[in-house]
């Protein structure tokens, strides 16, 4: 049969629609990949900077400990030449030159070994011209800054002190480190020695990395060798402890982490991967797409010969889902209508099948509307205010007030709180909490139901105990689940629903219900709300 039929001028064409669609597909799946691309690469890339942390890291704690290494030899040098003079304080001009000459072969970078009887610098080995400068200087009262303090340190420890690196009277930036010596319990002076600070660096190879930038500076933040830009780049740091205090010694990538990181045949394999990956998404696509609309345009043809079944279908499809809304209420207004026509022909037995017939399908309709409560809780609006919590108390207490009466139940409530919440939860949660300790209270005394309330911290406690039969603690979390019992229906009659219901109501709101009970004694259940509303400030809950 040929299609003849015209078509509709303001319709659009199927294939013009299908490739529009296929092309904003394709960007969408592409800018996706590139997105999740990124996102691995990102993720990869922190895990190289971790990787590369670590081998830093061992470089710089094998460096500092070379340079450690490097200054105890030194400042041992310092010590051992305050020993030899507190044992021959009136030799030592005499030996002084043959002892420091020793001295001065042994470790490279020394400017200048000194002897300072009474805190005057009398004697100095090497004796060249610019070392002579300091002949006759008095430690104790050298004016450059805090030059006079490490010596009064000095004495007061009876030992080393190491003073911040400085340009010294000779030229140059040099390490001092003087020794207290003392003869026969008083300061008899001082010795010292004055290290290259060049010298010490690359005696301990501290900068031998060529792919790495590296810094020195003391804990006050003098730098003493390297790039002093190094701390602004998120460098490893390593301690190198001194007599008094420590030094910092930082190592990064020159290139930065990042950079470092994205180096390496690793990092381009992942990139590539994920190219050829990308591109076979976007065939993959591609096909899938165009058969699709290949499909399209065969069904097209056949669109007009379904148009009236399509509104047939429609149709029923509208009638079934509204009549599916009343299949509980006919089959109770049937078995009612039956029971009161044919009450004079009905046998007991059959009687009893309509009872049964009948609680059945109120038991089904009170059960799909606590499922449609539950279902539909987490998109019901939440309060712009707060309220007083004892008026959600009353509100539950007239719903139950049939219950209370034939229970003889007591409920006794201190002045509650104001609270950010809003009467229908409230207001349920307190008729779930009273109705349950109602219905599993204790045969043999009347039933007493306490509401109270406290403040801790960010958190207000709105606590309901009973007297009733209690709840083993293995059960605590299972009586919040959905359709949980711990007793049959027969001997306590619901849905199963109302603590699933009053605790997602609370947690909408930003808190949580906790129990607590003694077996035979009675339970505590505990409504517990934030002081300030999850949904005006992200309070984390705990």
């Amino acid at each position: 049969m040929p299609f003849d039929t015209p078509k509709d001028p303001h319709v659009p064409a199927a294939p013009d629609r299908g490739w529009n669609r296929i092309a904003t597909t394709m960007v969408l799946v592409a800018a996706a990949w590139l997105g999740l691309s990124a996102w691995i690469v990102a993720i990869y890339g922190d895990y190289r900077e971790t990787q590369l942390r670590g081998q830093v890291s061992a470089l710089a704690a094998s460096a500092s400990g070379a340079l450690g290494n490097a200054l105890s030899q030194r400042l041992a040098q310092v010590r051992g030449l305050a020993a030899f003079v507190a044992v021959k304080p009136g030799e030592i001009e005499k030996d002084f030159p043959f002892f420091a000459a020793a001295y001065y072969q042994q470790v490279p970078g020394i400017r200048n070994i000194s002897v300072a009887p009474d805190f005057v610098v009398r004697m100095v080995y090497p004796t060249d011209a610019g070392n002579l400068k300091v002949i006759g200087n008095h430690l104790l009262e050298d004016k450059r800054p805090g030059f006079a303090d490490a010596v009064n340190r000095a004495i007061q420890t009876r030992g080393l002190a190491v003073h911040e690196p400085v340009e010294m009277i000779q030229g140059g930036l040099g390490l001092a480190a003087r020794h207290a010596v003392f003869v026969d319990g008083r300061p008899w002076g001082a010795v010292g020695m004055i290290f290259n600070i060049s010298t010490l660096l690359d005696s301990s190879r501290i900068g031998a990395q060529d792919k790495y930038a590296w810094g020195l500076r003391t804990a006050a933040g003098t730098l003493v060798g390297g790039d002093p830009g190094i701390f602004a780049m998120r460098p490893v740091l390593v301690r190198v402890d001194l007599p008094e205090g420590y030094w910092e010694f930082a190592m990064a990538p020159k290139t930065g982490w990042a950079q470092a990181s994205a180096e390496g045949a690793e990092v381009k394999a992942l990139q590539f991967g994920l190219l050829i990956l990308g591109i076979g998404l976007l065939s993959l696509t591609w096909a899938a797409l165009r058969r699709r609309v290949t499909l399209e345009q065969l069904v097209e043809r056949r669109t007009r010969e379904l148009s009236n079944a399509n509104r047939e279908l429609e149709r029923f499809s509208f009638i079934v889902a509204h009549d599916l809304q009343e299949p509980l209420r006919s089959i109770l207004s049937f078995s009612q209508l039956v029971e009161r026509g044919m009450a004079d022909q009905l046998t007991p037995e059959q009687r009893g099948w309509l009872s049964s017939l009948g609680a059945a399908a109120r038991l089904m309709k009170a059960l799909l509307h606590d499922v449609q409560i539950y279902l539909g809780e987490g998109n019901a609006p939440l309060p712009k205010r707060q309220l007083e919590a004892d008026e959600a108390l009353a509100i539950a207490r007239r719903k139950l007030k049939r219950v209370i009466e034939q229970s003889g139940a007591t409920i006794e409530a201190e002045t509650l709180p104001v609270v950010w919440a809003d009467h229908h939860r409230l207001s349920e949660v307190f008729r779930s909490l009273i109705a349950n300790a109602i219905e599993y209270r204790a045969d043999d005394r009347v039933p007493v139901i306490k509401v109270s309330s406290r403040t801790d911290g960010a958190f207000q406690y709105i606590e309901v105990a009973d007297n009733g039969i209690g709840i083993e603690e293995i059960y605590f979390e299972r009586i919040f689940g959905v359709f949980q019992r711990l007793h049959a229906r027969s001997s306590h009659p619901g849905t199963g629903m109302g603590l699933a219901i009053a605790k997602k109501m609370v947690e909408h709101l930003g808190g949580t219900i906790r129990v607590r009970s003694v077996v035979g004694q009675g339970s505590v259940f505990s409504i517990v709300l934030p002081s300030t509303p999850v949904w005006a400030a992200d309070a984390p809950w705990e």
